[in-house]
């Protein structure tokens, strides 16, 4: 209830801020602030994955990536909890019978692998380095304002827009929303995503696997 009243509110003031269609800025603000919340509390869940697991890991040895599943699926519980806000709205617009729900299912699956790789890195950087869950805090609350969310790449000059050409968070925040809304991501957002799975995957491989067994006596 919280999420649709912040989403009609802005939604009519933004509307008439860029200058859009109700019913179009309705369905794009709205997809992409359910989906970019959704970035932004895995990420931020992400950093405490084992600082509030610290009772748990210090009894049993349990294996830690059980604590990175469960934030992981803590959130995709959380972003399901949205699902009505955004089939209504979705219905509303007259966008539900054009989604493409086999380009979204893929989408979220690269999303969910990229999210639990970050989620592990950022687990165990700030089991070690207290100070990282509030720079990462920091860092979000700056992402949501250079990644597309409430404005449209093309209202942007071709220099500024390399913003978000080089910002994975728009990237899958494409795969995410552009299905919903009848189009087929680009190519471009496929390329980013999948190099920053790539990206993520050889960091998980030299860093969290690598310092996991010391992440019991950072806590």
């Amino acid at each position: 209830l919280n999420s649709a009243i912040f989403i009609v509110v802005f939604s009519l003031i933004g509307a008439q801020l860029f200058n859009l269609p109700l019913d179009t800025y309705l369905s794009y603000f709205c997809l992409g602030h359910v989906f970019f919340s959704f970035f932004s509390a895995t990420i931020n869940d992400g950093c405490q994955t084992f600082i509030a697991s610290e009772a748990f890991l210090k009894q049993t040895p349990y294996p830690k990536l059980a604590f990175v599943f469960r934030v992981i699926w803590r959130n995709l519980l959380m972003l399901a909890h949205n699902a009505p806000i955004v089939l209504g709205v979705l219905w509303w617009s007259g966008l539900l019978a054009q989604a493409q729900l086999g380009w979204w299912l893929l989408g979220l699956a690269l999303t969910a692998a990229s999210a639990t790789l970050a989620v592990a890195l950022l687990g165990a950087m700030a089991a070690r380095f207290r100070d990282v869950p509030m720079i990462v805090t920091s860092v979000m609350q700056v992402s949501f304002f250079v990644t597309p969310v409430m404005w449209q790449t093309q209202q942007l000059t071709e220099r500024a827009q390399l913003v978000v050409h080089w910002n994975p968070l728009a990237a899958f925040l494409e795969l995410l929303r552009a299905p919903l809304l009848g189009q087929v991501p680009s190519g471009e957002a496929w390329a980013l995503a999948s190099a920053t799975l790539l990206l993520l995957t050889a960091m998980f491989l030299l860093v969290y696997v690598r310092v996991r067994r010391r992440i019991v006596y950072w806590l």
